[in-house]
Parts: structure tokens; sequence; C-alpha cells
């Protein structure tokens, strides 16, 4: 069985580094990768949206695009 979008998104953001725990910044927001969104359906899907990262703001879903290490 061949890998689905949101299984190659999650493996590259782990690959990239960004595994559970991990500091980010999101723009000029510090926050942690709290999870992988694995949602199929809907805007936010997990193959767009891999990561779950926490800020002061609250958790947001996050493309590679959007986080760079802290």
């Amino acid at each position: 069985m061949r890998p689905d979008g949101v299984e190659v998104a999650v493996c590259r953001a782990i690959h990239a580094g960004y595994r559970v725990g991990c500091e980010v910044l999101l723009g000029h927001v510090a926050g942690r990768v709290v999870g992988y969104n694995i949602g199929h359906y809907g805007r936010f899907s997990g193959a767009r949206y891999p990561l779950l990262v926490k800020t002061r703001f609250g958790v947001a879903k996050c493309s590679l695009q959007e986080v760079a290490a802290a």
C-alpha cells in the first residue's frame, strides 16, 4: 500500500527535524511542536499543514514553510 499525502508530509516534517517537543519560530512568535496533523479532509489537512505548533496564542496547524528552528 502506498503512503498517502498526510503520511508523506508528516514523515517529511520529522526528517526535517521537526519532532514533538522541538522549539520553533512561527514568524516572530515562539512555539513548540506538540504533534502532527493527521486530518485528511477540510481546509487545513495534514498533507498541507502537517505540524501542530503550540504558541502563547494557542495551537496552530503549520506547513514546513511557515516554521523555522528556534
